[in-house]
């Protein structure tokens, strides 16, 4: 019995260990394309925007940010979603998609309240910081056992929410949040504790006399 608990423990250690490296490859990729994209944003802002210059070379780097604004604005996760005040009125649009929004005024951009464009700058540079500092923490915790124990057994618990995501019925941010959750993380620890407890009760008094002890609480 013993060795059955130290199997299933190396098990979660090691799913652990291929969902943060799959992570960390995934995040790495993401920095990349959203950092591109935020030089080509500048690139266009700093070079054609409102100067009414419809060239190769503007058209070229105009028809890529149109092309991965989708993208973009998914990695941009909720700080993508802004309530955005309609200029020279009193109204406002609740998750308003910032990143695709902007970029399709970039040739025809309004004569007044131009604050977006530097906002969704804003929010990019950010986002690229945000997605790092992930990064950077998850390169930290991949060596980490007690870390890839927790996150071997947050992949079991949250299966059923990733399944949804893969087949499409949920978008990536949903399944950030109900993955992130804070019920989900406590039954993932609540699983770990009780797993580490019945561990140690197994090997200190052995496999019979602990299911002994446990049938008469029960």
């Amino acid at each position: 019995m013993i060795w059955k608990i130290i199997g299933v423990t190396l098990v979660l250690i090691l799913v652990g260990f291929i969902k943060n490296v799959m992570r960390l490859i995934k995040l790495n990729k993401n920095i990349e394309f959203l950092g591109q994209y935020t030089k080509n944003y500048v690139e266009y802002c700093n070079s054609y925007l409102g100067k009414e210059i419809r060239s190769e070379e503007e058209n070229k780097v105009y028809i890529k940010l149109i092309r991965e604004a989708p993208k973009a604005q998914l990695l941009l996760m909720d700080a993508g979603y802004v309530d955005y005040k309609l200029a020279g009125t009193w109204s406002y649009i609740s998750n308003y998609q910032i990143l695709i929004n902007t970029v399709q005024t970039l040739r025809n951009p309004p004569a007044f309240g131009r604050e977006e464009y530097e906002m969704l700058y804003n929010i990019l540079v950010m986002q690229v910081s945000r997605i790092d500092e992930l990064g950077e923490t998850t390169r930290k915790e991949i060596f980490n056992p007690i870390i890839l124990l927790r996150e071997g057994v947050q992949f079991f618990v949250t299966l059923p929410i990733s399944l949804l995501f893969w087949t499409g019925l949920i978008k990536y941010s949903t399944q950030y949040k109900l993955t992130n959750n804070f019920f989900v993380k406590l039954v993932s620890f609540l699983i770990i504790i009780i797993g580490l407890v019945s561990s140690i009760f197994t090997i200190v008094l052995g496999w019979e006399q602990f299911e002994t002890i446990v049938k008469r609480f029960l």
